[in-house]
């Protein structure tokens, strides 16, 4: 008797056991976003008038770069960012035709010294940054803020390290909003911290506990304003783990838009793992939520297709590497700084359209030809025959210009 109720525990530890790696193994194996078909090239060409590549000026914006930890106050890491410094990088701009607060133009933007991904000091300085203007040139805190970073850098005790070797340093980056229904939603991402330290800096919420149950390389996290000064405590949209992303992927650069129904958000999946049946160095997937927290997961996002890729023809290697979106008259756009992937870096920029924000077309003369980073476009007037937009274009030197055009509604229909 004792002999078989041994037998049936070894049986029962081998279930177990077998069960564990099935598991394992299931979230182990490849898993696919959807592949939309392709619309096929109507081979037609926008006919309007492409204005967009003058600059109106070089843009200064008055405020202070902070890369303390929370609780310090060294000053030597505090910086005036005025020009001439060169330290702006990740722009996204809302307008207000009848201003916000006293102010049309309110930007948020990460700070950042030389040249990216060779500085490592740099990083602790790319905290959301938020500030205003009334001419897209010369911009400052809005009122009531005093200046700096509205999330402070994270300390060493709140990071993890990413490789063998690199300092232990969590940052944030790659910072987006959108102003919908009375609100400001900014999006950014934060990399190497730790799930427990979201959680303290975070909302007290079921939303954060379940999404943070273990560490991830990177985190998207959300903060909402309705004044643009004071900020809700940051909330997880979604993670680098399944089964929001293939392990570990950089999930770069997320752009969040609202048309009306839903949120649509954009990013950019390096091709590093075999999550992607394609062999192009990266994909831009497309998300959906309908309150602007719970994104798709991985399996129920989709890919979007490119009807052109004029990049390809300056550079088979290159491809997007960041990205920003923005949505107006019923038109999706992404600008999209494109460049060599595997060196982590963009250098063209270029500016697609669509009608159903799966389908894109690219407009074959790119907004800057070189040296180009993340950058955005924001529509700022419309009527009936066209539609205003304005543009900061971010360079890889730190700086940023400011220009304005127009695009044709008629044109753009006859294009798609």
């Amino acid at each position: 008797m004792m002999y078989k109720t041994f037998r049936l525990k070894i049986a029962s530890c081998s279930f177990i056991i077998l069960a564990i790696i099935l598991a394992c193994s299931e979230i182990e194996e490849p898993f696919f976003p959807e592949n939309v078909p392709v619309v096929p090239d109507n081979n037609k060409e926008y006919t309007g008038i492409i204005d967009y590549f003058t600059d109106k000026g070089m843009i200064n914006i008055k405020t202070f770069a902070n890369a303390n930890h929370p609780g310090e106050n060294d000053l030597s890491l505090i910086k005036d960012i005025s020009n001439p410094n060169f330290s702006y990088c990740h722009p996204d701009v809302e307008y207000f035709p009848n201003g916000f607060n006293g102010y049309k133009y309110w930007m948020v933007f990460t700070p950042y010294f030389g040249a990216v991904e060779n500085v490592q000091i740099s990083k602790r300085y790319e905290n959301p940054t938020v500030v205003v203007s009334n001419d897209g040139l010369n911009w400052t805190p809005p009122t009531g803020n005093s200046g700096g970073p509205i999330q402070m850098t994270p300390g060493i005790h709140e990071s993890f390290r990413e490789k063998k070797g690199e300092e232990i340093q969590g940052f944030w980056s790659d910072v987006d909003w959108n102003y919908n229904n009375g609100k400001f939603s900014l999006y950014y991402r934060g990399s190497m911290i730790k799930a427990e330290a979201l959680k303290k800096r975070g909302e007290k919420s079921y939303n954060n506990y379940k999404k943070l149950m273990r560490n991830a390389q990177r985190t998207i996290v959300r903060q909402t304003s309705t004044d643009g000064v004071s900020w809700t405590p940051l909330e997880v949209a979604y993670t680098s783990n399944p089964p929001y992303s293939p392990k570990n992927n950089h999930v770069i650069s997320p752009t969040i838009v609202y048309n009306g129904a839903q949120y649509i958000s954009f990013e950019v999946q390096n091709n590093i793992s075999s999550n992607f049946p394609g062999n192009k160095p990266s994909y831009i997937i497309r998300r959906t939520s309908v309150n602007g927290l719970d994104f798709s997961e991985f399996r129920q996002s989709k890919v979007v297709n490119f009807i052109n890729e004029p990049w390809i023809k300056v550079n088979t290697q290159y491809a997007p590497w960041h990205v920003q979106a923005t949505y107006a008259e019923g038109y999706y756009f992404l600008c999209i700084a494109a460049g060599d992937v595997k060196k982590c870096t963009s250098e063209i920029l270029y500016l697609a359209v669509s009608k159903d924000g799966l389908n894109f077309k690219v407009f074959p003369k790119p907004l800057a030809d070189k040296n180009a980073y993340r950058s955005c476009v924001f529509p700022m007037h419309s009527n009936a025959e066209k539609i205003d937009f304005g543009a900061v274009i971010g360079f890889k030197n730190g700086v940023f210009t400011y220009r304005e055009f127009h695009l044709n509604k008629l044109n753009l229909n006859q294009w798609l």
